[in-house]
């Protein structure tokens, strides 16, 4: 009997003890806060897509006359160092008439990208001699991009800070301590221009393009939960 109410009191006085300690933690009220930060930022890339599209009644004829184009185009491209090219789509299609075949359609395109916008353009201008424009564009490279968006988190994560310290002095309390926290970069995205030619190319389609890089914001928003001291100072 002796030993069953020692136990009984040890058991009580370690449930005390817990409760004792809960209460001695500190309490936090907790608070949504986000803030942004940006900047403009110089366009310095241009991106051009065009394509060579041919129809014909056999497959093999509009396949022939796209590829020879597509291979044209990009011997020219290669030729200049300051230029990255690729291929892009390729497809096939059938023409109907009446649920009947008629003929077919063959289309592929080509992605040239460079940070010299004249000899871009100059090179534009060239290949649609047999190509068409899809789409010019002008973007910021990854590299010029990163090196904002670095610069971007570090002002923004400062003004976090400096929101919640001015958050928990308003509130008068003595502390803040920050429980969750997210970082998203936006803007930054191609710029499109106004300018495309669809169909067959001809000799007054050819001359170079006007392009003007312009700017693009960048931001880097900051958002997520501080929690403060819910005792007073």
């Amino acid at each position: 009997m002796r030993n069953t109410l020692i136990m009984a009191a040890c058991l009580f006085g370690s449930i005390a003890l817990s409760v004792g300690a809960h209460e001695l933690d500190p309490r936090f009220d907790r608070i949504a806060m986000s803030v942004s930060a940006e900047r403009e930022v110089d366009n310095d890339t241009l991106v051009a897509v065009l394509f060579s599209e041919h129809q014909a009644q056999q497959p093999r004829s509009v396949s022939q006359e796209v590829n020879s184009a597509i291979r044209w185009a990009l011997e020219k491209a290669k030729q200049i160092a300051d230029v990255k090219v690729q291929t892009t789509q390729y497809n096939t299609s059938p023409i109907y008439n009446k649920q009947a075949i008629t003929g077919w359609r063959a289309r592929q395109s080509i992605r040239l990208e460079s940070t010299n916008a004249q000899t871009m353009s100059e090179l534009i201008g060239e290949l649609q001699e047999r190509l068409s424009i899809e789409s010019v564009s002008y973007t910021v490279s990854k590299t010029a991009r990163d090196r904002v968006e670095e610069a971007l988190i570090s002002e923004a994560l400062a003004l976090y800070r400096r929101r919640a310290e001015l958050v928990a002095q308003e509130f008068g309390r003595k502390s803040y301590r920050i429980v969750e926290l997210n970082i998203d970069a936006a803007g930054g995205r191609p710029e499109q221009f106004a300018y495309a030619a669809r169909g067959i190319a001809t000799q007054e389609m050819a001359a170079a393009p006007a392009i003007e890089a312009g700017v693009q914001t960048v931001t880097v928003n900051v958002s997520g939960n501080i929690e403060i001291d819910a005792e007073p100072r």
